[in-house]
């Protein structure tokens, strides 16, 4: 089944690049999105089975699915007001609407891999699409995060097939002929544990490029920072949440073996750093991308910490990756808006937004409230039940150092926030008409988030308590 959804997605991508055509593209996105709406719901209902020996429909990959498909609807929404200015140059949307769903596709891909060679293999192929579309204005600074990006990456992808080629070797040794990650559960208790700490060391430090924290995480924000803001709803969502998958796979490998206890002090070090670097970096960023983009990494690093302190923390981990991927989405479709009106990228010029477009500008401030996890925001929640965890397993110390991080942090955005809102009103700037059904759309992600924190359907919960069963 999954194999389908794969051969017409690279076929309908394949038609969009070489017809080039308006009408052609619409239909066969429509198409897309319906084939992959259709792929997440056969998931749903056929759930922890196994389809052929690369792919399996477990808890977290559905639920991960059904986010992509959401925030890939509304990507392809946004990404058509975003064209317009490029209507006269049809090679250029091709390859922008070709990329976009080889992209999708590998995401999704990575999120039902059952076996580690091809989730790895996976990763490499949103790379190559991800350089695509942050090049596609083609300007000097999107062509140096290009590089500098799939470069990068590339170092990323050989330090992790580095450490998959370790747990092969080891695993080959007790007659495994397979990379599953059902077999590698079973077989990893017999892996020397030396090689398997620098085995699991290398898969974490090449994938932290995915999941933008420390230690690659540089090239992730730059490819934030000049991709289009459409794009970026992605990028800092469902790749990252792909970037998670990857790690929380691996983690579940060794999570009843006698490494768990240093793979989580691993997970400490490298959460509280990012956190570290975040907050540190914050005080100098002049693009809002930008700022958005180390928020991000400062979410994950709390992903991280959640990962490792275990018991309750598991279930807020998946439940703040999901929240955060529908705020992120929401504020980096605004930011279009923003870049529309001011006729800039940089902070600086950005003032008074409330009285320019009232609408737009309550849009913004709810996304600042639960972007920074102030109440009612769902993401208040999550992190609660984190630094509950953290507590109740006496990290002190952690939770501290994490919360005065999270504070600077905190400071920072609101002080960036509050001067888009409310600073004065540029001269040259006028009264912007709202686009109603834009910031309904970022408003409902918003509102979905709070609802989801106070209450959780309880099939999400069962949802979520099967994807953490196995750490349990």
């Amino acid at each position: 089944m999954y194999i389908l959804f794969i051969v017409l997605s690279v076929g309908i991508s394949l038609s969009i690049y070489l017809f080039k055509k308006e009408i052609v593209t619409s239909i066969l996105s429509i198409v897309f999105l319906a084939s992959l709406v259709f792929t997440s719901s056969y998931a749903y209902f056929n759930i922890n089975k196994t389809d052929n020996i690369f792919f399996k429909y477990d808890s977290l990959g559905v639920l991960l699915s059904i986010v992509l498909s959401i925030l890939s609807i509304t990507t392809f929404y946004f990404s058509r007001n975003y064209l317009k200015k490029f209507e006269n140059n049809p090679r250029n949307v091709s390859i922008y609407y070709s990329a976009l769903i080889m992209l999708i596709t590998a995401i999704l891909t990575i999120y039902f891999s059952n076996n580690i060679a091809i989730l790895w293999a996976s990763i490499e192929i949103t790379s190559l699409f991800v350089s695509s579309l942050v090049f596609f204005e083609r300007s000097k600074v999107a062509l140096e995060a290009t590089w500098k990006y799939l470069f990068v990456s590339s170092i990323g992808i050989a330090l992790a097939f580095a450490g998959i080629l370790l747990l092969s070797i080891y695993a080959s040794n007790d007659g495994v002929t397979d990379l599953s990650f059902d077999t590698l559960i079973t077989v990893v208790g017999n892996i020397d544990t030396l090689w398997l700490k620098i085995s699991i060391l290398l898969i974490i430090a090449g994938f932290s490029v995915k999941l933008s924290v420390f230690p690659l995480y540089a090239v992730s924000v730059d490819a934030k920072t000049i991709a289009p803001s459409p794009i970026n709803a992605l990028l800092s969502t469902v790749l990252v949440n792909a970037g998670f998958v990857a790690i929380f796979r691996t983690f579940t490998v060794v999570a009843h073996t006698e490494i768990l206890s240093w793979t989580q002090n691993v997970f400490y070090i490298v959460g509280l750093f990012s956190m570290f670097i975040a907050s540190i970096q914050l005080l100098r960023v002049k693009r809002l991308k930008r700022a958005f983009a180390f928020s991000t990494m400062e979410h994950m690093s709390i992903v991280l910490i959640g990962l490792a302190v275990g018991g309750i923390g598991y279930y807020a981990v998946i439940l703040h990756i999901i929240l955060h991927s529908f705020v992120k989405a929401g504020l980096f479709y605004q930011i279009y808006q923003i870049h529309s009106i001011f006729k800039s990228k940089w902070i600086e010029n950005f003032s008074g937004y409330f009285k320019i477009n009232t609408l737009a500008g309550i849009t913004l401030l709810v996304g600042f409230i639960s972007v920074t996890a102030i109440p009612p925001s769902g993401l208040f929640v999550s992190e609660f039940l984190i630094f509950k965890a953290l507590f109740l397993g006496q990290k002190y110390f952690i939770a501290i150092v994490a919360l005065i991080f999270l504070t600077i942090i905190m400071y920072i955005l609101g002080k960036i926030f509050l001067t888009v809102l409310f600073g004065n009103v540029p001269d040259e700037i006028q009264t912007s008409k709202p686009n109603y059904l834009e910031n309904f759309i970022q408003l409902s992600f918003f509102c979905l988030v709070m609802y989801l924190g106070i209450n959780q359907p309880s099939f999400f919960i069962d949802l979520i308590n099967n994807a953490i069963s196995i750490l349990n």
